[in-house]
């Protein structure tokens, strides 16, 4: 599911038992905001239209990453639940048209350095027997965030320092540290071009908490936590390109080392194994030999016509997550491509959504290779509106669609394991602020009649001053077998809470 979240994790069905039940096609990611066209330059309409605010939570500035939303126009406050998309972080142009050198030459902008302090506690509903610990979550965070700016071009850092109670150890996580600017001083051409370079987290496509064309990696294990919504975007080493014309625009994605999601592998949930018939916790990683070291390519056209927005993706890499496995049952990544496109477009009193996405499965065109994943075609159809003042929801149809079923039924060790040919996954949200807008109620529930099981997620945040915030909820999972996608994870539910402390000096 998180893979939109996506939408489920898939129960892989190899002949691995350490091998991950998890389909990287199903958990929503962000929450449409509508907004009024605005006829301004293409560059301001330019980048993050899928950036991911899925519950919708609206911190003061210095609480929050800076956020891009430009989903050609449309105003997230109108809706008062976020960006079209997922949350990521701001990649809106800062060139003016400033001397290429000045990157080295000019004078700095000193900007405050600012960020927080954070507990957060997790606990499970009930027991898993195949992991001895009650916690899911038990954190002690400090977030520090300082961007540099420069005449044409700024230099963002953003890094965490925890302690991580259920691993039991200490933890540095570089966020972003990138340089990001604007091209304008290699001459007029350049000033169609912005560039970004480095550690960041990256992000496009519709769904709420659904990623049809996103490959960007992913943080489930965060997410199934508790911890807040930004942190199950992951990220990467990579370098971006964007452009703006009359005809297009553009995003370009270059990763030079292929960067997978943090994947569920038994370290804080247990996942059903078909070879066991039961669920495990191996804590089990991918051999390094079947960890790909190639590069991975991302593409995103864009364009608004009037008030529709219509984007082409395209992507050339590997699985996200490792849902094939060797000759000797070791999990693996697989070569893959993945194609698709997007429609998005007011409607009546909100917006309406449209992506659609295929799955091209390189080591397996047939389908009849049980050690691998085979090729897929995934659909998804949203709407959202205001139903009252201060009240947001929402409503998703996803499906995914495997290419070549009966040849994998036919050569499967597991066959009564495998999924649907189609599986349909329905999704609701509502989303409410109250006491000015100072307490935010989230609730997001997926639910999949083909299977017969759901996820459902709450979260409360109160701020009452931009100085701290104290957020809780919880996540349950519930359904008929035991492994089906969501069921799997049944033992997984819990509850938790989390106290920030912001900062800025």
């Amino acid at each position: 599911m998180l893979n939109t979240m996506k939408m489920p994790f898939k129960s892989s069905l190899i002949a691995s038992s350490l091998l991950l039940a998890a389909s990287a096609a199903v958990i929503p990611g962000s929450v449409l905001a509508q907004e009024n066209q605005k006829q301004e330059s293409q560059k301001q309409e330019k980048d993050e239209w899928a950036d991911f605010d899925s519950w919708g939570d609206k911190a003061p500035a210095k609480k929050t990453e800076t956020q891009s939303d430009e989903w050609g126009g449309f105003d997230s406050g109108d809706f008062g639940s976020g960006d079209w998309g997922d949350s990521a972080q701001s990649d809106g142009g800062t060139g003016t048209g400033d001397d290429w050198d000045s990157f080295e030459d000019s004078k700095s902008t000193r900007n405050p350095i600012t960020g927080f302090v954070e507990a957060a506690y997790g606990r499970r509903l009930s027991l898993d027997p195949a992991i001895d610990r009650p916690q899911t979550l038990s954190d002690l965070r400090f977030q520090f965030q300082w961007d540099y700016d420069l005449e044409a071009s700024t230099i963002k850092t953003r890094a965490d320092l925890y302690y991580d109670g259920v691993k039991n150890n200490t933890e540095i996580q570089i966020r972003e540290l990138a340089w990001h600017g604007s091209l304008a001083g290699l001459g007029d051409w350049g000033s169609h071009f912005d560039a970004k370079v480095g550690q960041q987290v990256l992000t496009w496509g519709t769904g709420d908490y659904l990623f049809l064309n996103d490959l960007f990696p992913k943080d489930w294990q965060s997410f199934f936590s508790g911890r807040d919504d930004e942190y199950l975007k992951a990220p990467s080493f990579s370098a971006k390109l964007s452009g703006y014309f009359d005809l297009f625009n553009f995003d370009f994605v270059v990763t030079p080392r292929f960067t997978p999601d943090n994947y569920i592998n038994g370290q804080y949930y247990s996942f059903f194994s078909p070879q066991a018939g039961q669920n495990i916790a191996p804590e089990f990683d991918v051999p390094t030999a079947n960890r790909p070291t190639n590069a991975e390519y991302a593409v995103r056209l864009y364009k608004s016509f009037d008030s529709t927005e219509v984007a082409l993706y395209g992507y050339s890499g590997y699985s996200p997550l490792p849902e094939s496995a060797d000759v000797f049952g070791r999990p693996k990544f697989s070569d893959m491509n993945v194609y698709g496109f997007s429609v998005v477009s007011p409607l009546g009193d909100g917006i309406a959504k449209f992506e659609y996405a295929r799955q091209n499965a390189l080591e397996d065109p047939n389908g009849d290779n049980p050690l691998e994943q085979n090729s897929m075609s995934k659909v998804l159809v949203g709407y959202e509106q205001e139903l009252y003042p201060n009240l947001t929801g929402s409503l998703q149809w996803y499906m995914e669609r495997t290419h070549d079923h009966d040849a994998l039924v036919r050569t499967s060790p597991w066959p009564e394991y495998e999924q649907e040919k189609v599986r349909n996954v329905l999704t609701t949200q509502v989303i409410y602020r109250a006491l000015r807008q100072t307490l935010t109620l989230n609730l997001f529930s997926f639910y999949s009649p083909t299977e017969k099981d759901g996820y459902t997620k709450f979260r409360a945040s109160y701020s009452p001053v931009d100085d701290w915030s104290l957020s809780s909820g919880f996540n349950w999972f519930y359904g008929k077998d035991k492994h089906t996608f969501f069921n799997q994870f049944e033992d997984t539910s819990n509850v938790y809470f989390s106290f920030r402390y912001f900062y800025s000096f």
